[in-house]
């Protein structure tokens, strides 16, 4: 009689054990959002909480990713965008109000993607998915660019003086290391946007060289004059500034 109490005992106990395993989970809402040519991203939770009342989780690690369907359970499959750890929760503890704003990697080829933020728990030498939120629209990504102009920018000519100023508000750069040197270009266009070429005529109004840029570092409230070249056929045209690197 005893052996048999002690074995339910036993068994109560270890399915106790198991029922409270300690898993992060994700509660409340999970804001994102992108920054300026999708360089960085803003990710937001209301909170993550253990659950469980007696257990500590293990290190926990959140990931926004950009997937060709939602995702449902299992291995996650898709392209990484970014991620952040957080230390590991005692039992019945939680993280509330996270806000961080992270650099990106945007998927190499441009499309439609759902986007999932996963919340993992390190077990046993490799990271395990307890919980995620699928968000409901597509949205389309590609490859950040290597340049980005951030508005407002303005140009205005002296026809006397035979030139043209450009001005900027800030010029920043998706490279991890030092640029080469810059030109900023000013064109004018027969059709809305810089195309190259492609789908309309485009002459160059005039172009400054600037000093390489390091890695994290922009030109702010950019303002620069060029040589005047106005374009060799009248007519009504779009300007746009561009931003290139040698």
């Amino acid at each position: 009689m005893m052996r048999q109490l002690l074995g339910l005992l036993v068994g109560l106990g270890l399915g106790l054990t198991t029922g409270l395993n300690a898993a992060p989970k994700l509660s409340g809402s999970v804001p994102y959002q992108f920054g300026t040519g999708n360089t960085t991203v803003t990710l937001g939770c209301d909170a993550i909480v253990n659950n469980s009342a007696e257990n500590a989780t293990g290190t926990i690690q959140v990931q926004l990713w950009a997937l060709s369907e939602k995702y449902v359970s299992g291995r996650i499959s898709g392209h990484l965008i970014t991620g952040f750890k957080l230390e590991g929760l005692e039992g019945g503890r939680q993280y509330k109000g996270i806000k961080k704003t992270l650099k990106t990697t945007m998927p190499s080829k441009r499309g439609s993607y759902y986007l999932c933020l996963t919340v993992s728990e390190f077990r046993e030498g490799g990271y395990v998915i307890t919980d995620f939120r699928n968000y409901t629209n597509e949205i389309t990504l590609g490859p950040l660019k290597t340049f980005t102009l951030v508005g407002p920018w303005s140009w205005q000519t002296n026809s006397e003086a035979g030139t043209v100023s450009m001005k900027v508000k800030k010029i920043s750069h998706t490279r991890s290391g030092r640029t080469g040197s810059l030109k900023l270009t000013l064109w004018a266009t027969t059709k809305p946007g810089f195309t190259g070429g492609a789908g309309g005529k485009y002459y160059e109004m005039g172009s400054v060289e600037k000093k390489p840029l390091e890695a994290g570092l922009v030109y702010n409230d950019v303002d620069n004059t060029a040589r005047l070249r106005a374009p060799i056929i009248s007519g009504s045209y779009c300007w746009n500034p561009t931003a290139k690197s040698s």
